[in-house]
């Protein structure tokens, strides 16, 4: 009785278990991924740098996570059979924060946190079509630069675009 409960409680956990297809990510992976500055809203106060800062680590966050075949530049030109199959990222960093040192020191517990929330849109490169928009709100310690925030919102920002992708594609 006892060898045949412990088979039975073998055969369901190899039933159950999922094969490796299963587990195989299914995020729509583009032929190209352009990305482009994000501008600024209105009293917006953050450096010239950052935009740069946050450009080059959201290029380099959508080679990592391999969301395309290929991560191009600002203005790149994309073969007409691609354009269907590749993407654009543009956004707006809508609202910033800088945050307090001695909040963040004192009270603990997020005060005093820098803030930033940013819209970002995913286009189909052809026809414009609006693939998903995504809304990132990063919060991050005030002793930290602006090269740290940049990282973290790019991250964020790949991470939900995974997300908003794979939900639309089920």
């Amino acid at each position: 009785m006892r060898m045949c409960s412990t088979l039975f409680v073998v055969a369901l956990l190899i039933t159950c278990t999922g094969t490796p297809a299963n587990a195989k990510d299914s995020t729509p992976k583009f032929k190209t991924v352009e990305a482009k500055h994000f501008t600024q809203a209105e009293g917006v106060e953050l450096t010239p740098a950052f935009s740069d800062y946050f450009y080059a680590e959201l290029r380099a966050e959508l080679k990592k996570e391999k969301m395309a075949d290929d991560v191009i530049g600002e203005g790149e030109a994309v073969d007409d059979a691609d354009a269907p199959k590749s993407a654009v990222i543009t956004g707006t960093i809508t609202e910033y924060k800088k945050g307090s040192v001695v909040k963040s020191t004192l009270i603990g517990f997020g005060a005093g946190l820098r803030s930033m929330k940013m819209d970002a849109d995913v286009l189909r490169r052809n026809d414009k079509q609006n693939l998903c928009v995504i809304h990132v709100h990063v919060k991050i310690d005030p002793r930290w630069n602006e090269k740290v925030m940049a990282k973290f919102a790019a991250q964020q920002l790949v991470k939900d675009m995974k997300k908003e992708l794979k939900d639309l594609q089920n």
